[in-house]
């Protein structure tokens, strides 16, 4: 499967390999074998794990819950590694850069959630196209500009939810 269409899916979905915010971290592990770091904000406090292409954020106390997380796909130009390592895991192959008119394409037809374009959404004049049902955003690179280290104009910058 090409990022595009894993975008895409998630997009529409809500689900990102089975996962949804209220996982457990055992779901977590069996859904994603990719090594990770993981910060913990004092003790019973919040926990974040940083899998290099994508972060996830889990409730405080004994009994955590995955609330949100982000696919950085900013990242990729600059770490091919991160790429080759999802789609070991995953089966899923990103390429270095992923357009949004790639993902547009990819999504699958009528009947889905509508996805909404919010122009402009932040000080860097990202594009976000988002599911509102599922609580899933795109954010696209706006301002005009070249790939190079850093996606370029009209590629994704990162897909968060929750």
């Amino acid at each position: 499967m090409t990022g595009a269409e894993f975008i895409a899916g998630f997009l529409a979905t809500g689900s990102l390999l089975g996962l949804r915010p209220g996982a457990a971290p055992a779901d977590v592990d069996r859904a994603l074998k990719v090594g990770f770091m993981e910060e913990r904000d004092g003790p019973g406090g919040s926990l974040r794990r940083d899998y290099g292409l994508l972060e996830l954020y889990f409730t405080a106390g004994p009994h955590r819950l995955l609330t949100s997380g982000v696919l950085e796909l900013h990242r990729l130009p600059c770490a091919p590694e991160m790429a080759a390592e999802w789609r070991s895991a995953t089966g899923v192959d990103f390429a270095p850069y992923t357009a949004w008119s790639e993902v547009a394409e990819a999504l699958p037809p009528s009947g889905q959630p509508a996805v909404l374009a919010l122009e402009g959404t932040d000080p860097d004049d990202h594009l976000e196209y988002r599911n509102p049902a599922d609580k899933v955003s795109v954010l696209v690179v706006g301002a005009e500009g070249e790939r190079s280290d850093w996606p370029g104009h009209g590629d994704v910058w990162s897909v968060s939810f929750g």
